[in-house]
Formats: structure tokens, sequence, C-alpha cells
């Protein structure tokens, strides 16, 4: 009996050790049933933004974006400038990386890619890094 007890948690504390360490992104999950392209998929909106670390303010702007399960997005951005508003849409493609740590977007009409670092990919929210020179861009999304 006590070989079966030890056993038993033996396999326990080895599985519990691997399920905790496979998460691809530094922020997890670090456990999922879906898939990555059915938890990026959908519509996500921009909810906080930080640049080196200090938050952005997203007062007047609004960001939308639509993942489709044909690697085509859309996104939207609508703001407000000295009293005027601002609408810019954007349609292209989407894939992962190889290793699927990284979206990579192209916009329809342009030449190159853009690559982001995704620092979380869960069912209800996304990060995205953006290093651009000495600046470090990190922008939440939250499904809709």
């Amino acid at each position: 009996m006590k070989k079966l007890f030890f056993i038993g948690f033996a396999t326990l504390a080895i599985g519990a050790a691997t399920l905790t360490s496979c998460s691809k992104y530094e922020e997890g999950p670090s456990l999922t049933l879906s898939s990555k392209n059915a938890r990026l998929t959908g519509s996500w909106l921009l909810t906080a933004q930080t640049t080196n670390g200090v938050a952005d303010a997203l007062t007047g702007l609004t960001q939308t974006m639509e993942i489709n399960k044909d690697n085509k997005y859309s996104m939207v951005i609508s703001y407000s400038y000295m009293g005027f508003n601002y609408t810019n849409d954007f349609t292209g493609t989407w894939f992962f990386s190889d290793d699927k740590t990284q979206l990579i977007t192209t916009v329809d009409g342009l030449t190159g890619t853009d690559t982001q670092t995704i620092v979380r990919l869960a069912g209800k929210e996304l990060k995205l890094k953006t290093v651009d020179g000495t600046e470090t861009i990190i922008q939440t999304y939250t499904a809709q």
C-alpha cells in the first residue's frame, strides 16, 4: 500500500511540475484546452497600453481588432484630436511565427510586416509587445 501511495504521489508531483512550466508566453496561461488559433480569433478591444513600463492615457482613443480564422484581420482606430474625430481602418493578413510566440501582420497595400511578441494569449485577454528602438510598447486587449 505504501508503494502504491508513493507511486501515485510521485506521478502527481511530476505532472504538477510539468503542467506549470509548459506555457510559451511570459504571462501564460500554463494550461488551456483551446488551440492558439481558437484563442486568438475573435474581436478584441484595446484596454491598456504601456510604453517603457509607463501607462499611456487612452482617453479619446478606441482601437478594435477583428482576427478571423482565415488569416484575415481588420483594425479600426478612432480618436479625437483638438475637437475633431478621426477614424482609420486597416485590413490585412496575420499568421503566427513558426514557434507561435509572435503575431506577424501585413496591412493590405503595404510592403513589409509588423511582428509583435505575444506576452499573453488567453480566452479573454491578449497582450502584445512591440520593441521599436528604445521603446517597448505593451498593448492589452480584452475579448469582445
